[in-house]
């Protein structure tokens, strides 16, 4: 995504690497460069994306090239230190392998950003925690749900990172997380079911969280 100047101009020249920040490198961007903000619109329409791009496989390889990019000089203030996942632009990106050909791939990303990106020290967490949206992925991803559109109503599926976890909600009720062959080196999950009862979409919504049901994910290495 490439930004015009004041007199409706593409920007040139253009580096899709260079990150900026109204603060700390003014630009086109904040927190994130051109490669990252190419899927802010794919994270409130993920299909209109496909269309764009011609189709779900040729989605598909466009996320696969982005996931193998290298930054040079990577800039940890403006979310660089891994920009799959560096800051709150590039929160969701790891999801979309799910609405791919390839959701196994996105499990794969998931699993390593939970276990190498962070860990329990004073410097474990990369990026910028402001707002807690760090720590807000890494316990909704340990879940094995995620908000790729915050505005749909909808959790996107993941892996869960945990055996079992329960979501107190209002009322009393509580939303139970299960997992089923859970270990380090089962990390895929392509079942899922809801009150015993198998799920087709790749996502639960709100209101099926709120009525406390039970979730369960089937676990698998490969």
């Amino acid at each position: 995504m490439r930004g015009k100047d004041f007199k409706v101009h593409w920007h040139s020249p253009f580096d899709p690497l260079m990150a900026t920040s109204p603060i700390n490198n003014p630009g086109d961007y904040n927190e994130a460069n051109g490669w990252q903000y190419f899927w802010t619109s794919s994270q409130y329409d993920t299909n209109g994306m496909m269309k764009l791009l011609g189709g779900k496989r040729n989605f598909t390889n466009q996320l696969d090239s982005f996931f193998i990019i290298k930054t040079p000089n990577p800039d940890k203030l403006l979310g660089q230190e891994a920009m799959i996942h560096g800051n709150e632009p590039s929160h969701h990106l790891t999801y979309l392998f799910s609405y791919s050909d390839q959701p196994k791939k996105g499990q794969e990303y998931i699993h390593k950003i939970v276990k190498d990106f962070y860990d329990n020290t004073p410097t474990g967490m990369i990026g910028n925690d402001d707002c807690g949206q760090m720590s807000a992925w890494y316990i909704l991803s340990t879940l094995g749900i995620y908000q790729v559109n915050p505005a749909s109503n909808e959790f996107v599926f993941g892996a869960p990172q945990v055996k079992k976890a329960v979501i107190n909600l209002k009322g009393g009720k509580d939303f139970i997380i299960k997992t089923k062959n859970y270990s380090d080196s089962n990390i895929y999950s392509f079942k899922r079911y809801l009150n015993n009862k198998k799920l087709s979409n790749p996502f639960i919504t709100y209101d099926e969280i709120m009525k406390g049901d039970n979730l369960k994910f089937i676990m698998q290495c490969n």
